[in-house]
């Protein structure tokens, strides 16, 4: 890295020329001859030199367009109980909860989740942040494990089927649920059982006691602005837990729930960015003589005019 001493002829220059500008600015601004000590003009020199810089590059430029927020709860959600052949299939499309993870008998459980998004986010909007909500309400111990979201690659549905007590086990699977081995019980199957889902995380939260969590990433931002682009290819995500060791399961409240789960989108809609609204001025009455600061140009041109007369320059310090 190349550094200039403090005391260098380059670096001594750009301070006299730095210094030069500074006093051109303070005679354009006070053209009655004033004094004024070191300290005074240095520190001046110092307040001047970036409005002199940002005033001869044309000052700043527009302000962003600002983004819309929209909070959105799933059309649907559910649980795939792994397949158990004494049981049967196990669904739980109206309870008020689902599961991830491995439990205390060491049968998987995985949720399920969807948004509408192209019914809420106008057509064409740009998505710029993506942040999932999920309050987990209960857990075989308060170990912390990864819960991870995968976008599923296939549709599912939800019939009425509903658990009891703590919903851990589900209830029989009625017609058009979610189960481990269905997409729609009992006609349409997944690909592989468990779902057909990504095999990249969209996002990972590591979850222990109970509480709100929430997931939010890049992958997530491409995942919505997809759904939004292509509706036809919106299927929600996965819910997968550590299905390693045994007892990872965590419970979470489903959208027929107190506390359902939230998704926030920040968006940009479509279209030109507004024009910001000027500040309206008094009508002089007559012509105006232009000042240092209303055209860059004259600007720089009475600069420059009184630049010879700066003999003395001071440095500016660092």
């Amino acid at each position: 890295m190349n550094v200039q001493p403090v005391n260098s002829p380059k670096r001594h220059c750009i301070n006299i020329v730095a210094a030069s500008l500074c006093r051109g600015a303070l005679a354009l601004l006070h053209p009655a001859p004033r004094r004024h000590s070191a300290v005074g003009t240095g520190t001046t020199c110092k307040i001047l030199l970036p409005l002199v810089i940002a005033t001869a590059l044309g000052g700043i430029g527009p302000s962003l367009a600002m983004a819309d927020i929209i909070n959105i709860n799933p059309i649907k959600d559910n649980t795939l109980y792994e397949y158990d052949p004494a049981e049967g299939d196990h669904s739980n499309a109206l309870g008020f909860h689902f599961f991830a993870g491995k439990t205390g008998m060491g049968e998987l459980r995985r949720g399920v989740l969807a948004f509408d998004i192209a019914g809420t986010i106008p057509p064409g909007s740009t998505i710029l942040g993506v942040t999932l909500s999920m309050n987990m309400s209960r857990t075989p111990v308060s170990t912390a494990y990864p819960i991870e979201l995968h976008k599923l690659l296939a549709d599912w549905g939800e019939g009425t089927s509903q658990a009891s007590g703590e919903e851990g086990d589900g209830a029989p699977a009625t017609p058009n649920d979610a189960t481990w081995r269905h997409r729609f019980y009992d006609t349409i199957f997944w690909s592989a059982q468990g779902g057909d889902f990504s095999a990249t995380v969209s996002a990972s939260q590591s979850v222990s006691v109970v509480g709100p969590y929430t997931w939010s990433s890049a992958q997530m931002v491409a995942d919505v602005q997809g759904w939004l682009d292509n509706s036809v290819s919106n299927f929600g995500w996965l819910v997968l837990g550590d299905e390693k060791p045994i007892l990872t399961a965590k419970r979470f409240d489903t959208r027929e729930s107190a506390s359902p789960p939230v998704l926030t989108i920040q968006y940009r809609p479509a279209g030109p960015r507004p024009t910001p609204t000027p500040r309206p001025r008094p009508t002089p009455s007559s012509r105006p003589t232009p000042s240092a600061f209303s055209h860059p140009l004259l600007f720089l041109l009475r600069l420059f005019a009184v630049l010879p007369a700066a003999q003395s320059a001071l440095p500016i310090g660092d």
